[in-house]
């Protein structure tokens, strides 16, 4: 177990919800006419929400890195033909964190990220960054949404602000449709966990090791 909040019997059981789920929507979409591309559409949305639930209810219930690299793969290959403009950018933040966690394997799903990057077409400074270093280009600071990032593009001590971003990081997320999901009566809750201090820590060559006893650090994937 790597989380602190929930027991090992509500990830079980979870986990094993969003399988069939999972499985529902596989089915449906094998029924589903070509010519549907509205059908088809959601149903590849709804499976990429399951698969993402999935990357983190597994890292959450301490599963391997290697299966949750797997799901990851698996909302990856969903999640390029239906991301859209209008999509959250934390989330695309997430996902492109992840990327830089795994990025010994980066060939396997660097395509599927690339896609995501054009139909989602950000400008933002911290997406920008996150994919110059999956790219292994050379890093252009740009403004981003996100004040600590910005701080970050003007020189500032980056162990010092993602420090300090870390200790704020639930808090700042009070308008994320996941905040206060382990008070949800409806077992929305998949975890906690910030991979984006992760990967930027990698990034900007921070020693982590003071975040490791971080509740929504996700230490031993950003050693893996």
């Amino acid at each position: 177990m790597r989380d602190t909040i929930k027991n090992p019997e509500y990830f079980a059981h979870k986990l094993q919800s969003n399988q069939a789920r999972i499985l529902k929507f596989e089915t449906l979409l094998t029924g589903i006419e070509p010519s549907n591309e509205r059908g088809i559409r959601i149903g590849k949305s709804w499976l990429s929400r399951l698969h993402m639930d999935s990357v983190k209810l597994a890292y959450s219930a301490g599963a391997g890195i290697q299966d949750v690299y797997a799901h990851y793969l698996r909302f990856i290959d969903s999640y390029k033909d239906v991301c859209a403009p209008v999509d959250s950018t934390y989330d695309i933040i997430d996902v492109l964190s992840l990327g830089v966690l795994f990025r010994g394997t980066k060939f396997d799903f660097l395509p599927g990220l690339e896609t995501i990057e054009g139909r989602f077409h950000s400008r933002d400074g911290l997406i920008g960054c996150l994919f110059q270093s999956l790219r292994d280009e050379p890093l252009t600071i740009c403004p981003s949404q996100l004040d600590y990032f910005n701080r970050l593009a003007e020189g500032e001590d980056p162990a010092e602000i993602l420090s300090l971003e870390l200790s704020q990081w639930y808090r700042h997320h009070k308008d994320a449709y996941w905040y206060n999901a382990h008070r949800s009566k409806n077992d929305t809750y998949c975890g906690y966990w910030c991979f984006e201090i992760a990967a930027l820590s990698q990034i900007f060559g921070v020693d982590d090791s003071g975040f490791a006893q971080n509740p929504y650090y996700p230490y031993d994937l950003a050693h893996n």
